[in-house]
């Protein structure tokens, strides 16, 4: 019996130390837990017009699975040139001798606001447009806080103009690459993974600007509508992500005409809303114009698994022209108006959609 009452003793302080580490390991998990509502409500938060409280809930009567969210947007980054010389096309005038005197304080500032605006967003899968080449998606990538992985393509741009995706390696697992001829000089992207665990289709695209013929820009138009209608053909489940700079308004003659979307699918436009209320992406003279966009197929609307709660455009106070009207006051705040640094971020403003996902 005293061999017995001793090893209690020996226990009790044991045991009594392993109940107070329970107890603040609880507490430690408790406040580490991420806040999922205010990760999904930042870009409800972001858009240009200001959303109203949601009223209140009751508590539902029976439990409802937790759900996984994941970002998916787009941003056109403004002629995202580095400072070198490239001997495969014309880029003097984004060079320090150029005339927009584009040198290393000026390209690393670029770093910088670019890096601010996705750190803000907060995307898990990002496609960019107009970046010069991979060494300077590399250096984006190496400025933002959180690891992204990249793939990045070169294109046929007269301009040097590039197409990348950024994503994050715990969200997004690509499984195929690779460029799709658009009847245009600048190639789509296209990328084919796992989001969530689901299988995804992803064109990041930016298509011919309106300086181009009427003709041509149609032909890409076409060309990629017919690329995603091959998708959907060969998989009437595929689950079809396009982003991008389309340079043209989902509800212009031009995209009507060529890249039909309907209300439920095949194929639908996920900032519809956006485009009814006049919002926009892109300011041309005093116009606000929705060119820069995300279409998706109608699974990712209605289906089962992965499904689209939000969707915007991505907008901060500090991403607008606080200048003069000669520069543009409340506009997006630009690299250059003309030939004058303004120091800004970029033309375009970016597009993003968030899906859920009902945990299993």
């Amino acid at each position: 019996m005293p061999r017995t009452t001793t090893i209690s003793l020996r226990l009790a302080p044991i045991l009594l130390f392993a109940l107070l580490c329970s107890a603040a390991t609880g507490q430690s998990a408790a406040s580490e837990r991420p806040d999922t509502a205010g990760r999904n409500a930042a870009p409800e938060q972001a858009l240009a017009t200001p959303q109203q409280p949601a009223p209140a809930q009751l508590a539902p009567k029976y439990p409802v699975a937790p759900r996984q969210s994941v970002a998916v947007g787009f941003w056109n980054l403004e002629n995202f040139y580095d400072t070198i010389p490239s001997p495969f096309y014309d880029d003097t005038e984004y060079t320090p001798q150029g005339a927009k005197h584009w040198d290393t304080e000026r390209y690393n500032q670029k770093v910088k606001n670019l890096a601010r605006v996705l750190d803000d967003m907060s995307l898990d899968v990002a496609g960019l447009g107009e970046v010069e080449n991979e060494a300077t998606v590399r250096d984006l990538v190496t400025a933002l806080k959180t690891d992204y992985c990249y793939i990045h393509r070169t294109t046929s741009d007269l301009r040097g103009m590039d197409m990348a995706l950024l994503y994050k390696g715990d969200k997004f697992i690509p499984e195929r690459v690779r460029q799709v001829d658009i009847h245009s000089t600048r190639e789509a992207l296209y990328v084919r993974g796992l989001l969530l665990g689901e299988r995804v289709d992803i064109v990041v695209c930016h298509l011919p600007s309106n300086f181009n013929d009427y003709d041509y820009r149609a032909r890409a138009i076409r060309a990629l509508y017919d690329f995603s209608d091959s998708l959907q053909r060969a998989d009437p489940g595929a689950r079809l992500i396009i982003m991008g700079d389309m340079n043209a308004s989902a509800d212009e003659r031009i995209f009507k005409e060529n890249f039909p979307l309907e209300r439920y699918g095949p194929l639908v436009n996920a900032l519809a809303n956006e485009l009814t209320q006049r919002r926009g992406s892109y300011a041309y003279g005093s116009r606000w114009q929705l060119i820069d966009n995300i279409f998706i197929s109608g699974g990712l609307l209605y289906g089962p698994g992965l499904r689209r709660a939000q969707s915007g455009i991505f907008i901060r106070d500090y991403m607008l022209s606080q200048g003069s009207a000669a520069l543009r006051k409340g506009y997006p705040l630009r690299t250059f108006v003309g030939d004058t640094y303004t120091g800004g971020f970029s033309d375009h403003l970016p597009v993003y959609i968030i899906f859920e996902k009902a945990s299993q």
